[in-house]
């Protein structure tokens, strides 16, 4: 594994906690049965037959893990999108794709894309709730966890299911819920949610129906805590590491897909490593083309 390396911190800081960001993993199924789609499915169905089957080759998920194993790193946030179109069988390969993470002994922290809430009914039936139990926080989102050397970690609900569109949400209350819980962290934090609160930034720009309702208000709430806060995100499938035009404090990570093949960049699969200290963040990005590769991304101003 080749290693290029930047940073938010201070040269040579003392490590507090380092964690492996593995996002949107889109297992995905074809539905034959048109019964089962009389909704939006259907138009995820025909995006999976299209397109998503071929640039998420589900076999070479497995075999990617050992990219993961090879850091040494034993803590994974996964921010959602384990599903296509939110299927109780897209969920039974994505919770086996969890618990083989699990077994090997990483520590998993999670929470839900918006391609796990696609329809009205499996947002109303609770099934990713459902087929992750284990490991959703037993309080629901937003949730305050710990990494093992202390460094706070919240997850933010940021999805809802739509008619047609994929745009996120995040409600006043779970603003609120939000803010009331970063009062009393300890800096730095890392806050993780499916959507980016950036509309655009030198790695990827969001068309409208893609976009998070009321990003502006929780890009406000993170920014004005005052406190150094890594935002982790997926759902654009494309790397992006900026530091925030208007809050000093706050920075942002997007990470690319974990199995997805983008044939432009010559990438077979990408995750990302975070190491946190009092300093501040580091970023690496991996990346496999003949072989693992890791870069060291600065942070960029917009």
């Amino acid at each position: 594994m080749t290693e290029i390396s930047s940073n938010t911190s201070a040269e040579n800081p003392t490590v507090r906690d380092t964690f492996l960001h593995v996002a949107d993993l889109h297992f995905w199924k074809f539905v034959y049965n048109p019964l089962r789609l009389l909704s939006k499915r259907f138009l995820g169905n025909a995006n999976v037959f299209f397109r998503r089957r071929h640039e998420f080759p589900m076999s070479q998920a497995e075999a990617l893990i050992q990219g993961l194993e090879e850091t040494g790193e034993r803590q994974a946030l996964l921010t959602g999108d384990f599903s296509s179109t939110a299927l109780d069988e897209e969920f039974v390969l994505a919770r086996a794709f969890v618990d083989s993470l699990a077994t090997r002994g990483f520590s998993i922290y999670l929470l839900p894309g918006n391609h796990d809430v696609y329809t009205y009914e499996s947002h109303r039936l609770q099934r990713f709730e459902r087929h992750f139990a284990p490991y959703v926080p037993e309080q629901g989102y937003p949730a305050l966890e710990r990494f093992p050397g202390g460094t706070p970690l919240m997850l933010v609900p940021t999805v809802g299911p739509n008619v047609l569109s994929s745009k996120g949400r995040i409600s006043a209350e779970e603003l609120r819920k939000t803010g009331e819980l970063l009062k009393d962290l300890a800096a730095p934090a890392i806050v993780a949610g499916h959507y980016p609160v950036l509309n655009e930034t030198p790695g990827y720009r969001l068309t409208t129906n893609r976009l998070l309702r009321n990003a502006g208000a929780l890009r406000r709430v993170l920014g004005e805590s005052g406190i150094p806060i890594l935002y982790v995100a997926g759902h654009v499938h494309r790397f992006s590491l900026v530091q925030d035009p208007v809050y000093p404090n706050l920075t942002h990570l997007c990470t690319g897909a974990f199995f997805r093949r983008n044939e432009r960049e010559g990438i077979r699969g990408e995750f990302s490593r975070v190491r946190v200290s009092d300093a501040g963040f580091q970023v690496h990005r991996y990346t496999l083309r003949e072989g693992w590769e890791s870069l060291r991304s600065k942070p960029e101003s917009l």
